[in-house]
């Protein structure tokens, strides 16, 4: 758990100060009001979800703020300890990403039903000199799909999403 940890915040550090990293967190979070805001697009992350900023804790939260401040924005204590669950596969091809995902899918909607919080903390699996460390050597699960954060904490507010008829074909 320490290792997996320090594997999060080293990747979230490098993304800090990795350029194309922040260009990519900007296209993809919206901030203030005006054309390309929450306002006005479903794509992205609308400012009022990103949550309140860390001010004590080891849990990895993922700061959509980036290193631009957001006014009013509240800060939270989190945990040192959080329970983290690890999604792997034996296999590394299509066939093994499907199960995956939808392993993925039941856990979430069990964690919802079971009045949990959750996050998916990928930082450290988007960096391929660190992926390999995240898995555990003495499993067989060896290709790391999703960590996830599981606890318990306030509900976020909904945000936008594109009408189905944008995003499926339906015949």
């Amino acid at each position: 758990m320490e290792t997996l940890l320090d594997l999060v915040h080293y990747a979230e550090g490098r993304d800090a100060m990795d350029t194309a990293a922040s260009e990519e967190l900007r296209q993809w979070t919206r901030t203030g009001t005006g054309t390309g805001t929450a306002e006005t697009t479903y794509d992205g992350v609308p400012e009022y979800a990103f949550g309140p900023r860390e001010h004590s804790g080891r849990a990895p939260v993922h700061d959509f703020a980036g290193r631009h401040p957001v006014p009013g924005r509240t800060a939270a204590a989190f945990e040192n300890m959080p329970q983290l669950a690890v999604l792997g596969t034996v296999g590394d091809r299509p066939r093994d990403w499907l199960p995956a995902g939808q392993a993925m899918e039941r856990v979430l909607l069990q964690a919802t039903l079971d009045g949990l919080a959750t996050s998916l903390t990928s930082q450290a699996l988007e960096r391929p000199e660190l992926r390999w460390a995240v898995r555990d050597p003495q499993s067989a699960t060896g290709f790391i799909k999703m960590v996830l954060r599981l606890g318990y904490g306030p509900a976020g507010p909904g945000t936008r999403r594109r009408p189905v008829h944008e995003v499926l074909d339906i015949e």
